[in-house]
């Protein structure tokens, strides 16, 4: 019972931590009047896509030894040590939550709106050029990472490498597209939350001295918190006798990747379709990407059970569902409702198999 305790403790402290961290990126891109710019772009995607990757990085080079660092490097790191199935645990679980539970989400929130009259249509209305191209480097990139588990260590470095480029070639075309035309998008400041110090402290004013400060708080909150996470991940699958990667996929993106999606539910009461989907799948080309280089390069990113390979299987079906979709201008909440039965098969396979 207190290791359950101490779980949900570390699990809730890294939760609050990614939502004061987004919090801090939101008002900072407002407040260097970021948003209507590339470097915006970069800002946010990169900013709300670090709490993600930070829990890997931990797990890989806290309190790591010389002779450990070597051993990884040169591609002896052990399959099933505890500490390399969290970090793949963690790195494969970004990429199935977004396809599968906020996906669902996106479909829930715009049937009862639609529903409740606040949105007059079934369909999905967003810029269908941003959809498609990232959609279309996920599903590449993310086939990639998943031929990667049958290869060598050597092909690990060859992809590792095809994995920067290729997040660098669609920041290129996302960026050449958006100096195309004019940004049409919303004011950042219509849908920022309240800054966290400020309703703490009312007579904090939040300048960019105080968000920065905020901004190193919750990154070193989030840090210290996805240490304890990943101990105590240890210990719940050694007691209860669970794969660390089944722990580490289903419950690390509940903390890290949901906060931040939830936005997509307000824009889509709001009727910013682009907005919410967008958040999602530019999060989708990311993760799968730069997360994946930090597996590649320094973990076996070899799974203990061929069963886990479905996760990459039901995040490409998704994924292609929805560009299908896309493509035929079906794209309705059906479609992305669709996408949550994925998470609930899996979750059901695993306790039940």
């Amino acid at each position: 019972m207190e290791l359950v305790f101490y779980f949900c403790i570390s699990l809730f402290a890294i939760l609050i931590s990614c939502i004061i961290f987004s919090n801090s990126i939101e008002w900072l891109g407002a407040k260097l009047n970021l948003s209507h710019g590339i470097t915006g772009s970069l800002l946010a995607a990169v900013g709300t896509a670090l709490p993600e990757t930070i829990v890997p990085l931990v797990a890989i080079f806290w309190g790591i030894k010389r002779a450990d660092l070597i051993n990884i490097l040169s591609g002896k790191a052990e399959t099933l040590n505890s500490v390399n199935q969290i970090s793949i645990g963690a790195i494969i679980g970004a990429p199935f939550m977004l396809t599968t539970v906020a996906f669902f989400l996106i479909g829930l929130s715009s049937w009862l709106y639609f529903k409740t009259g606040r949105r007059s249509s079934v369909k999905i209305n967003m810029d269908k050029t941003i959809l498609e191209r990232d959609l279309t480097f996920f599903i590449i990139s993310f086939s990639l990472a998943f031929l990667a588990m049958f290869l060598s260590h050597i092909f690990h470095l060859i992809l590792g490498v095809v994995m920067i480029f290729i997040y660098l070639l669609y920041l290129y075309l996302t960026i050449k597209e958006e100096t195309k035309t004019e940004y049409k998008g919303e004011e950042l400041h219509e849908n920022l939350d309240p800054f966290i110090l400020s309703r703490i402290f009312p007579m904090l004013k939040p300048k960019t001295p105080l968000i920065i400060f905020q901004l190193l708080l919750s990154l070193a909150f989030l840090i210290f918190s996805a240490h304890h996470f990943v101990d105590v991940i240890k210990e719940v699958s050694h007691h209860f006798d669970l794969p660390a990667f089944m722990i580490s996929l289903l419950l690390t993106p509940l903390a890290t990747e949901l906060p931040e999606k939830f936005n997509s539910w307000m824009w889509i009461r709001q009727k910013k379709d682009t907005l919410a989907v967008g958040n999602i799948s530019g999060a989708l080309v990311f993760q799968s990407t730069f997360p994946v280089t930090i597996g590649l390069l320094f973990t076996s990113w070899k799974i203990s059970s061929p069963f886990s390979y479905l996760t990459f299987v039901f995040c490409l079906i998704s994924a292609a569902i929805v560009l299908f979709s896309l493509k035929r201008n079906k794209l309705t909440y059906k479609t992305f409702l669709f996408s949550g039965m994925f998470y609930v098969i899996y979750v059901f396979l695993v306790f039940f198999r």
